[in-house]
């Protein structure tokens, strides 16, 4: 049994007491308004029921709450000087340097159960270049986490390895009476069992405030591969797939030689950062020998072996290069994009999706190494009518030699 890494009641009795019951005292928001500038629009992610949100807004500060919860926009508290919208930290709507600042307070930025750095490179392109940039964690090692089995604190260092300067708030949870305590701790902590006799009315509780400045976007190049990159290209690739767990066999060679792809594709694309390759991509038109789908084709132009070096991921590298494969898709007059992507690369897909990729469960295969799941992007608004419509999803995807036989 362990606390849960970070808070989250979601029905609306249970939400109100831990809003009432966190941070009573209000030390983590009087540290934010200290930090956060005036004259300013403000970020909030994850905002929730605008809580915070609320007791941050003045007069001269403005808040922009966002929440990509469609539950926890029902509950939202109406406050002046707040305003809303509905979105995910991976793949925000605004322009680039379009607010002063940012914050999350418990929200997305949980580095010990997910890999936030998409998030945080969408922080550093939408906050004015020097905006302070604020993210509010459990610190871990206090009478609230102590609960449970592990210490519930994240990881500074990833903070820290990130240009975040840290700092400690202590703070407490504090309780009306036993009723509260029991109900939420009992959500916490997997049920009323696990509940300490008697129950806490008071809990310590560190928590951890981590302030960057934005830096802007990452100012990324997409251009072809040079042959003298190959090998860098090679390694990184294997690199950036190694992480979601080691490929081996025919396909590792075939990641690691960018040539091959070169010769058998319209291109090999690299992106450059600071002087430095940091990722690939390679595009594909029907008649080349590295494209792969139907025989009738869902589209008429692809990408393969999308890999950002994990030293680079997080920096907007991934979506910069699938959209230089969509304009170029456009200056040629394509009309709908495919792609195809291994089951277990769920970070990848969430960027397709973001970039307005759909779904396609009906084309999905099975490749030796698992499922891969289909993607298309209509390129144009007459697409439809170039291409088969969506058909049955088969109860199990067929082999892809199969599938995909002329």
């Amino acid at each position: 049994m362990s606390i849960l890494p970070f808070y989250g009641a979601t029905d609306p009795e249970s939400f109100a007491i831990e809003r009432a019951a966190m941070d009573r005292a209000g030390r983590v928001v009087e540290r934010l308004d200290q930090v956060l500038p005036r004259n300013a629009m403000v970020l909030d992610v994850g905002a929730g029921d605008g809580f915070v949100a609320g007791r941050l807004a003045r007069p001269d500060r403005h808040v922009l709450a966002l929440e990509p919860s469609e539950g926890m926009l029902a509950q939202r508290r109406p406050a002046d000087g707040v305003s809303w919208v509905r979105a995910e930290a991976g793949a925000l709507p605004f322009a680039d340097a379009s607010v002063n600042a940012a914050y999350a307070t418990w929200a997305y930025f949980f580095p010990s159960s997910m890999d936030p750095t998409r998030g945080l490179a969408e922080l550093h392109r939408v906050v004015e270049p020097g905006g302070p940039i604020v993210l509010v964690a459990n610190a871990g090692d206090d009478e609230l986490t102590g609960l449970g089995t592990a210490s519930g604190g994240e990881p500074a260092t990833w903070f820290t390895d990130r240009g975040f300067t840290t700092e400690i708030v202590d703070t407490e949870f504090v309780f009306a009476d036993v009723d509260e305590a029991r109900r939420l701790l009992s959500r916490y902590l997997g049920g009323a069992q696990h509940v300490p006799d008697p129950v806490p009315l008071t809990l310590s509780h560190r928590v951890l405030v981590a302030v960057a400045r934005a830096q802007g976007p990452a100012d990324i190049r997409v251009r072809g591969m040079r042959l003298d990159e190959a090998e860098r290209v090679g390694r990184l690739t294997l690199e950036a797939y190694d992480r979601f767990g080691r490929i081996e066999g025919d396909y590792r060679d075939f990641l690691a030689d960018p040539l091959r792809r070169l010769d058998t594709s319209t291109a090999v694309l690299v992106a450059e950062h600071a002087g430095e390759v940091v990722g690939t991509v390679t595009y594909v038109l029907p008649g080349d020998g590295e494209w792969e789908g139907p025989a009738e084709r869902p589209g008429d132009c692809a990408f393969r072996v999308l890999a950002v070096d994990p030293d680079a991921q997080g920096r907007g590298v991934g979506p910069r290069l699938v959209a230089a494969c969509r304009e170029r898709a456009g200056e040629e007059g394509r009309q709908r994009m495919f792609i195809s992507s291994m089951g277990w690369m769920e970070r990848a897909h969430r960027m397709y999706e973001a970039a307005g990729f759909v779904r396609r469960p009906d084309l999905d295969v099975m490749f030796p190494g698992g499922v891969g799941v289909i993607f298309t992007l209509d390129l144009s608004d007459t697409a439809a009518e170039h291409f088969p419509p969506p058909g049955p999803v088969p109860s199990e995807p067929p082999w892809y030699a199969e599938a995909w036989a002329p």
